[in-house]
Formats: C-alpha cells, sequence, structure tokens
C-alpha cells in the first residue's frame, strides 16, 4: 500500500511553515534517488523533524539554504533566507554535540542515534549547496562515528528498523561517493543490508565501494589485483542491473515515462559502472574500445531518457564517468558539458561546477596515458564531489 503523507507539524512562525512546506515538495525530491510515496527523504525524515528540535533545525537550514540560491546574489531575500540557515545551522550543531555526549556519557537510545544521524546527514547535504569540502567531510566523519554506535543489525522489525535502514544507507551511500575523489586513509565501508525501501542502486553502491577499494590497496600497498576479481564484478554488474530493472516493475509510478525513464538510467548506470570497474581491475589499454563503447551506450540511453527532470541528480556520476573516456572527441565532450549544465540548472550546484571543470581540464591534457585518479591524485586541489 501507498503509505500516507506524513503531516508536516504546524509551526507558530509563517518563515519555519513555509521552509517546511518547501523541504517537503521540493528538497525531499532531489535527494531521493527516486522521488514518489515512498521516498524516506520525507517519509522518515518530516515525522524526525516533527519529534526533534534537533532534526527540524538542520531540515531548516536546509530548505532555506536550497532556497535562498533561487534568488539573485545580493536581492534581499537570498540574504534572509541564509541569515536563517546559518542560524537554523548553529542550532542543530550545537544539538547534535548535546546528544553526542549524552550518547557518550549514557549510553544512546535509539531515538537519540537515529536523531544525531539524521541531522548530522541533512548538515552534510547543507554544506554541499556551498561545496565547502571542509565541513561536509566533517559532518560525514560525525555520520561515520554514530553509525558506529549504532547496531549494524536490524533490530525489532516496525518503523524504527525502516528508519535505521535509510539513515545507514545514506551514511554508507555518502561514504562510497566521497571515497572516490577524497583518497582519504583507507576505509573499506561495509556494505548495507539491502531492504525494498533502499534497494534501488543499492548493488551498484557495493560494486563501486568494493571497485575503490581494491585500487587504494593496490596503489597505497602494491596488492596485486586478483584476475577473478574483473570476472566476478562484472557478474555481480549483470545481477544488479538484472534486480533494478525487475525493480522498476514493482516500483509505483506516476506516468509511463517515469518508468521507462528509470529502466534508462539503470542502464546508464550498469555501463558506468562496468567502465568504472574495467579501469580499476583491467588496467591494460587492450580495453580502451570496449569501454568507448560502454560509453557510447551512455549517450544512447541519455537520449531516451525523457524525464530527465526527475532523474537529473542522479547522472552526475555516470555523467563523470562517461567524460573521463571522452578525451580526444570533442562533439562527445560537448554532449557531456551540455548534460552537466542542465543536471545544474535543474537540481543546484553543488560542488559539480568543479567536476565539469576538472573534465575539461582533463579533456586538454596531452595524451599521455595518464588516468583520471592518476591525474587527481596529483593535485589535491582537483578533487572534488561526484554527487
Amino acid at each position: 500500500p501507498i503509505p500516507s503523507t506524513p503531516t508536516i507539524a504546524h509551526y507558530p512562525d509563517a518563515v519555519s511553515s513555509e521552509l517546511m512546506h518547501h523541504y517537503h515538495r521540493i528538497v525531499s525530491a532531489k535527494l531521493a534517488w527516486v522521488d514518489g510515496p515512498t521516498n524516506p527523504w520525507r517519509q522518515v525524515i518530516v515525522p524526525l523533524a516533527g519529534a526533534s528540535l534537533t532534526v527540524l533545525h538542520a531540515v531548516l537550514a536546509l530548505s532555506s539554504e536550497d532556497l535562498a540560491v533561487r534568488f539573485p546574489i545580493g536581492h534581499p531575500r537570498r540574504q534572509q533566507l541564509q541569515l536563517v540557515s546559518m542560524c537554523r545551522r548553529n542550532q542543530a550543531l550545537s544539538s547534535v554535540a548535546r546528544l553526542l555526549c549524552h550518547m557518550r556519557q549514557e549510553g544512546s537510545s535509539t531515538s537519540q542515534a537515529q536523531c544525531a544521524l539524521a541531522a548530522t546527514l541533512i548538515l552534510y547535504n547543507v554544506e554541499l549547496l556551498g561545496a565547502a569540502s571542509a565541513k561536509w567531510r566533517m559532518h560525514l566523519e560525525a555520520a561515520r562515528v554514530i553509525r558506529q554506535w549504532k547496531d549494524h543489525a536490524l533490530t525489532d522489525a516496525g518503523r524504527e528498523d525502516e528508519i535505521d535502514a535509510f539513515l545507514i544507507y545514506e551514511q554508507y551511500y555518502a561514504s562510497v561517493f566521497a571515497g572516490l575523489t577524497t583518497f582519504d586513509a583507507l576505509e573499506e565501508y561495509e556494505a548495507v543490508p539491502l531492504t525494498d525501501a533502499n534497494a534501488i542502486f543499492g548493488d551498484f553502491i557495493t560494486i563501486i565501494s568494493r571497485a575503490t577499494h581494491v585500487e587504494r590497496l593496490q596503489y597505497s600497498h602494491g596488492h596485486p589485483i586478483d584476475s577473478s576479481l574483473l570476472r566476478t564484478m562484472t557478474g555481480d554488474l549483470e545481477a544488479a542491473k538484472a534486480r533494478m530493472l525487475q525493480l522498476s516493475l514493482i516500483l509505483r509510478w506516476q506516468t509511463d515515462q517515469a518508468c521507462s525513464s528509470f529502466q534508462h538510467l539503470v542502464w546508464i548506470f550498469y555501463y558506468a559502472s562496468l567502465i568504472y570497474v574495467y579501469h580499476v581491475l583491467a588496467r591494460d589499454g587492450s580495453l580502451d574500445t570496449t569501454r568507448q563503447s560502454w560509453r557510447d551506450s551512455i549517450f544512447a540511453h541519455l537520449a531516451l531518457l525523457v524525464d530527465k527532470r526527475s532523474f537529473a541528480h542522479d547522472l552526475v556520476w555516470p555523467l563523470f564517468i562517461a567524460g573521463t573516456e571522452c578525451r580526444g572527441c570533442p562533439q562527445k565532450q560537448e554532449v557531456v558539458a551540455h548534460e552537466i549544465e542542465l543536471v545544474m540548472e535543474i537540481s543546484g550546484t553543488l560542488d559539480r561546477r568543479n567536476v565539469l571543470s576538472f573534465l575539461q581540464r582533463f579533456w586538454s591534457l596531452p595524451d599521455s596515458g595518464l588516468t583520471w585518479i592518476q591525474y587527481m591524485r596529483l593535485a589535491p586541489e582537483r578533487r572534488m564531489l561526484i554527487l
């Protein structure tokens, strides 16, 4: 059954009410892989905000920051909203700090840990809007610590399990994608149990994480790459694709067009993941032509993805991966640049301007065989979050 729409609590001031409705209608849709009646950024977070001031402050900070960027720089409304965001952000930070202190001293209850983790993940998203890497990385590290305090196994069946599963998956997903380009100390992110609520793209995220971990081990410690790993991961990607296409037939869609677009998105992720896995595990140049055919398949499915407005925020990583295979192909570079610009127009800038700038610098390099990972490692300032 379709869950009922979560009730937005009544707030005495008009600003808070406006911001909660903006979060409910706009922001939550952009945070989810797929917006719909089961979107946990709405179904889980809105009730938490109604029950916890910690989460409420974080949600209002995110909503006001998102709304502010819709106004020109210098516009009084933008300045007012950014002031609200700063105030709410500081309140959320203080509240999270108090929660963490209490959790250290007294031990954590399930609800306290959930609120602390939810607020921290929301604050992470606040900082993404300003692309402040030092700050979003701080929140991501705090989320990792909070997750360590929680049991990784889901406990009693019911609403609390759904909340835990969602929050743990979001921390995991954010950590995996941050790890692609931060090159922080090697850490293997434990895969999370997949449920109906968080299964969307979870298999792909797990495979991407495993490939990244192998690359880091090889770079940091000179570990040889197991020749059978490529075949294993390729099979896993086939299974992930099949699972996602099957899921597309179960999810509730408002239109057939949305379902079809999602299926093209699955293929796009599949080919992008193949490119990344082969890039990491098959380092000789013999597969360059094969990777380029997968790149072209990404473009083919992208052209058929009609409902880009609903799925734009899911396209940045596949576009980046496709872009890394476009050196010496000016026309394909133009396609990637145009699509990233379109994503920014639809779902916000975040760190995506830096993603495009990195690709443009990478495209301008002489063909020396330098990979995008090697190029990024050469200068830390080139690193960005591909989300």
